[in-house]
């Protein structure tokens, strides 16, 4: 009887031999997905070894015999070959550092000391959805929705490596979203802001902190613009346009920061499709000149920059809002501001709800550089409980008295 014929893609029977010098010699035959038979030889230390290089030289010449995981490894396992593959995308510019370090903190924080060590043939839906419902009793909703994301590219990769047949986070049921953020600040809360930046700490007798005049031209850019923290802190001379009219500024670069790269200026919104160029209001043009009459005359110069000149971190942006905050808790209390909520994020939702309510969901939409209006309603634009009450003029004309 004819011996089978090895199939494309697949190695043959091994031989392993002991050498005279003590190391071992693997053998096998192995077909490419063409169907052209290799005689393949590999020798190592160990017979282990041996075998171990010879599969590797059958998967350089087919894709059959699987990729490195199997449905006996773990999930610790799995992991750090997926994050291997995600590293190796950030260094070659297709994947942001800074979204590779997030996916990282998560499985090592959050993922592996949970389930680490179950193995993937026994990661059935059921149990990726205990261990996720389990993070959301323990921890908090935007760990258990980190969480879920991540274990569920972690399976995905390793269905891409035919360790398991599909993908069991994609069943287990939705997490509750987010409690959305109703905070606004009128134009009265504005203003009273800004007077308190200008005040601050001035009373104990020392003038006002050298500091304070980038929290009020930041808040002003934002609140005119609606753009990011991290854009308005990117901002260069050349990005701005104060000769027009109305003036203009150029979103295209944010401010990020990494453990690998530092803080940097990433020459793109958050988002590359987001470039756009926004009109200014009068005071957020004020707030620009305000700037530029800082900035070094160097086109590249930022409007925000640090006594090197290199631009000021969000971080550090971010932490000189909250001391203000801490230190005005009361006045800011007695404008009627939620200090809970009081963000950079405060000024963008500011701005689309604004528009949003005198110019529509559209433009608010535009505005901020969503390419689905639905994200702009449910994450920025807070709904008034006034209805316009034009519908019952409306409905009076339709419907008579």
């Amino acid at each position: 009887m004819a011996r089978p014929q090895i199939p494309a893609g697949e190695l043959g029977t091994i031989d392993v031999k002991p050498l005279p010098s003590g190391r071992y010699r693997a053998r096998a035959n192995a077909r490419d997905d063409s169907g052209a038979l290799h005689r393949l030889a590999a020798t190592a230390a160990t017979e282990e070894g041996a075998r171990s290089e010879l599969h590797r030289q059958a998967m350089k010449i087919g894709t059959g015999g699987g990729g490195a995981l199997s449905p006996s490894s773990t999930i610790a396992i799995a992991v750090d070959l997926w994050l291997e593959q995600i590293r190796t995308r950030a260094k070659a510019g297709s994947l942001a550092f800074s979204t590779y370090e997030s996916y990282e903190t998560t499985a090592r924080v959050i993922i592996i000391p949970r389930c680490g060590g179950v193995r993937l043939d026994q990661l059935t839906v059921g149990r990726c959805d205990r261990i996720i419902q389990r993070i959301l009793d323990e921890e908090t909703i935007s760990k258990a929705r980190r969480a879920r994301a991540v274990l569920s590219l972690v399976c995905g990769y390793a269905v891409r490596d035919d360790a398991i047949p599909r993908n069991p986070v994609r069943d287990v049921q939705r997490l509750p979203t987010s409690p959305k953020k109703e905070s606004v600040l009128t134009p009265t809360q504005i203003n009273g802001i800004r007077e308190l930046m200008q005040r601050w700490r001035a009373d104990a007798g020392f003038g006002p902190r050298p500091d304070y005049r980038a929290l009020i031209d930041g808040m002003d850019i934002m609140l005119g613009t609606s753009i990011r923290v991290g854009e308005c802190l990117g901002l260069r001379r050349c990005d701005v346009d104060i000769t027009t009219l109305p003036p203009a500024l150029s979103v295209n670069g944010t401010i990020v920061s990494n453990k690998t790269e530092g803080t940097h200026r990433k020459n793109s919104p958050k988002r590359s499709r987001q470039r756009r160029t926004i009109a200014l209001p009068s005071m957020a043009a004020a707030a620009v000149r305000d700037r530029l009459a800082i900035a070094n005359t160097d086109p590249d110069a930022f409007l925000f920059p640090t006594k090197t000149g290199h631009s000021l971190s969000v971080s550090n942006y971010e932490r000189l809002l909250r001391t203000f905050v801490a230190d005005e808790r009361d006045a800011l209390t007695a404008l009627g501001v939620d200090v809970e909520e009081y963000s950079t994020h405060i000024y963008r939702r500011t701005a689309a709800t604004l528009i949003e309510r005198a110019a529509g969901i559209t433009l608010a939409s535009r505005l901020l550089g969503h390419a689905n209006e639905q994200i702009t309603r449910t994450s920025y634009v807070v709904t008034a409980e006034q209805v316009d009450p034009i519908t019952a003029e409306i409905l009076d004309e339709v419907l008579g008295s």
